[in-house]
């Protein structure tokens, strides 16, 4: 896609920067989203305090985006370069996009990809008509997480 399109729409993904550096290298215009659970916003509160913070964590279905940020570590030197914005998704809204998935593709995706799809739904209307890609990573379910997407 980016071998295409410069014109700097939208792309979504959970955090960590190294997909985002390299769009940002390739295609300096387009928007780069972070996406993080309410539940688990170490990066998102680092990234707004300037400095790596202790945050408070409750349990979320997007396990791996779960956990605090090393001192030193380049993650939020990196992120502070390439997000332009970011956006806090409820659980609720992580396992509606999960199921959604599921649902409409037959893909058991992981929370990362839920938090990724949520945040995109949520703001859907400010991305019409723009080209916009989202990562759907990984489909490693714990019990736990794999326990909820089937209940209801």
């Amino acid at each position: 896609m980016l071998c295409r399109r410069h014109d700097g729409n939208g792309f979504s993904r959970p955090v960590g920067g190294g997909i985002g550096a390299y769009l940002k290298s390739v295609s300096p215009r387009t928007q780069i989203v972070g996406c993080w659970p309410k539940n688990a916003p170490a990066l998102y509160e680092c990234l707004r305090h300037g400095a790596v913070v202790d945050v408070p964590e409750e349990p979320t279905l997007s396990e791996s985006t779960a956990g605090g940020i090393e001192p030193n570590s380049v993650t939020l030197a990196l992120g502070k370069q390439v997000i332009d914005r970011s956006v806090l998704v409820t659980e609720a809204e992580i396992l509606a996009a999960m199921r959604r998935l599921r649902d409409t593709r037959g893909w058991n995706v992981e929370g990362a990809a839920g938090v990724a799809l949520a945040a995109l739904l949520r703001h859907a209307a400010e991305y019409s008509g723009k080209a916009v890609a989202i990562i759907l990573c990984g489909g490693n379910l714990s019990p736990r997480v794999r326990g909820q997407l089937a209940s209801a």
